[in-house]
């Protein structure tokens, strides 16, 4: 409980998502307010082949297992009083992934949680409570991830209804890919997958509704609306700017938009989709605007570990634990590393 928690703290939190995995660690001086003082995004594409093959391949894995064995030694080196590890919808969802969880903990000495939707839900929850005030009505949330996406109605007591759909950007494309013979264009396939996923209809919560959105996409979506977007405080994104980015990425090609709209290779591939299902929900919604926390579940996961310290790992230094994370073993190279460059967009079939 918070009552029992020690302040301040250095938290540590780790979200492998299906398309990339994210690192942050954070200093807390009390349960509800923290400082980033680190943070690690790997472009490795957990997604890549289980939504069309069930399994995570093998370079995927060697990736995987080599960026946690990095982020152990920076658990060590920072000094993290305690940490949680999630990963979300393609690693829930692989055949292979109790292979893939005993090889991190066996590497890394770090115990990775699959969580369901609904534990994902919570987690955003948490986080975008702690950066907007949700006291003045209800809200919808749209998390979209690589797999799938979390849509809940909420207030500031809690979460009131929640879904989670096996929709997301990295399962999108790649189950297009697979679907030879197809003819689609990537906005018909997108909107053909759409058309199942709802939300509990407007006058079913009558009062003020608002809708937040968060994510990675939403974020880099917000800043070619905006301009510029301060990760410290929300963006508000009118959905006709919503539509106007929409209709420059449909012009554009994936390279085009590497490099005429400097986005990362592992995000401009999956920009264009991500797009689509927010204004999807929006539509549903009825919403003229959405709210952009710049927050998720790494920072959920942060908030939940300072509030419960009981329930999450404990560590202070390889001497005290008794684990020393291998560092010497030769490995696949983690992609984006000792470049300059842009990243690939995952490892490849």
């Amino acid at each position: 409980m918070i009552e029992s928690a020690r302040f301040p703290a250095r938290v540590a939190a780790i979200d492998a998502g299906s398309n990339a995995i994210r690192f942050v660690v954070a200093d807390f001086p009390g349960p509800d307010r923290y400082d980033v003082v680190h943070k690690i995004r790997q472009p490795i594409r957990l997604g890549h082949r289980v939504f069309t093959h069930a399994e995570l391949d093998e370079e995927t894995m060697e990736w995987a297992v080599a960026a946690f064995r990095r982020f152990r030694r920076e658990i060590d080196a920072l000094g993290v009083d305690r940490f949680r590890a999630v990963a979300t919808s393609a690693t829930r969802e692989a055949a292979n992934r109790g292979v893939f969880l005993d090889r991190i903990r066996e590497e890394s000495g770090i115990v990775l949680e699959p969580i369901s939707g609904a534990e994902e839900a919570r987690l955003v929850h948490l986080a975008v409570r702690s950066r907007v005030d949700l006291s003045q009505g209800r809200w919808i949330l749209v998390d979209l991830g690589g797999g799938s996406v979390e849509v809940s109605l909420v207030d500031d007591t809690g979460i009131l209804w929640s879904e989670s759909y096996r929709v997301g950007t990295v399962r999108l494309l790649e189950t297009l890919a697979e679907a030879e013979g197809c003819h689609d264009s990537l906005r018909a396939w997108v909107g053909r997958q759409l058309q199942a996923l709802t939300i509990p209809p407007p006058e079913g919560y009558p009062g003020p509704t608002a809708f937040a959105a968060t994510g990675g996409n939403i974020e880099a979506i917000a800043e070619l609306a905006l301009s510029y977007v301060d990760p410290l405080n929300l963006a508000l994104l009118p959905i006709n700017r919503l539509d106007a980015v929409i209709h420059l990425l449909t012009a554009m090609t994936v390279p085009e938009t590497i490099h005429e709209l400097r986005l990362r290779p592992d995000r401009a591939d999956v920009i264009l989709p991500a797009a689509l299902v927010y204004r999807h929900f929006a539509d549903i919604a009825r919403a003229d605007q959405i709210v952009v926390p710049s927050v998720g579940v790494k920072e959920g996961v942060l908030l939940d570990v300072a509030a419960d310290p009981a329930r999450h790992a404990t560590v202070h230094s390889p001497a005290r634990t008794g684990f020393s994370a291998p560092a010497a073993r030769p490995t696949v190279p983690m992609p984006g590393s000792g470049s300059a460059g842009s990243p690939p967009t995952g490892p490849p079939g």
